[in-house]
């Protein structure tokens, strides 16, 4: 996987990139028809300093010059574990991002939760290229306390529209089911709260 992404990385152009990366800092990267154009663009999830959020570069195919054209870069958005590549005893880390290509053109976004706690929240955003911008299509996640009995709940919700359905588990452990019926939203995955979507899964 390294050195695909190594690989992908060379074949950039220089000229085309508007901030450099480090390839030894590229912990995925995707490659799909974004917008549509019948085109392959790029999506690269980069590292940025210790402990910090990362970065995720945007780039898209220019037909007519037959390169790759950086047109986004969203900012410290996307949670994960740093790894430190030049420290010693390196080993993978189970928290990295993953990017899945989905048949629409959209890009899922798989944010595992840190192993902190007993309590652990995995959540997954599906991204949509609309007007120009990435903006944030879907969101869901499931969360469970490894340490305690029947405290598990999730959601799954379209943002554009509002509308989805969320689960918890109760004492007793069943499960109650509801409808997610908010606001829809168009929503620059750069401006992203995952705040307001717990607040729409009724959390």
């Amino acid at each position: 996987m390294r050195s695909l992404l190594l690989a992908l990385a060379f074949l950039l152009p220089t000229t085309a990139l508007a901030e450099p990366i480090e390839t030894r800092k590229i912990i995925t990267a995707l490659t799909g028809d974004f917008n549509g154009d019948g085109a392959p663009d790029l999506a690269m999830v980069v590292e940025t300093e210790p402990s910090d959020p990362m970065d995720i570069h945007f780039f898209l195919r220019d037909k007519e010059h037959n390169y790759l054209k950086p047109v986004e870069t969203v900012h410290e958005q996307i949670g994960g574990e740093w790894n430190g590549y030049d420290r010693p005893g390196y080993e993978n880390s189970d928290t990295e991002p993953e990017l899945t290509m989905l048949p629409n053109g959209s890009i899922k976004l798989y944010l595992p939760a840190p192993p902190i706690g007993s309590e652990r929240t995995n959540q997954t955003l599906t991204i949509a290229y609309r007007n120009g911008t990435f903006v944030v299509a879907g969101f869901a996640y499931d969360s469970q306390d490894y340490l305690k009995e029947n405290v598990a709940s999730a959601c799954d919700y379209n943002v554009l529209t509002g509308k989805g359905t969320s689960s918890k588990q109760q004492p007793d452990g069943s499960t109650k089911h509801k409808t997610v019926s908010a606001e829809g939203r168009i929503v620059a995955f750069k401006d992203w709260n995952s705040g307001d979507a717990f607040t729409a899964c009724q959390e």
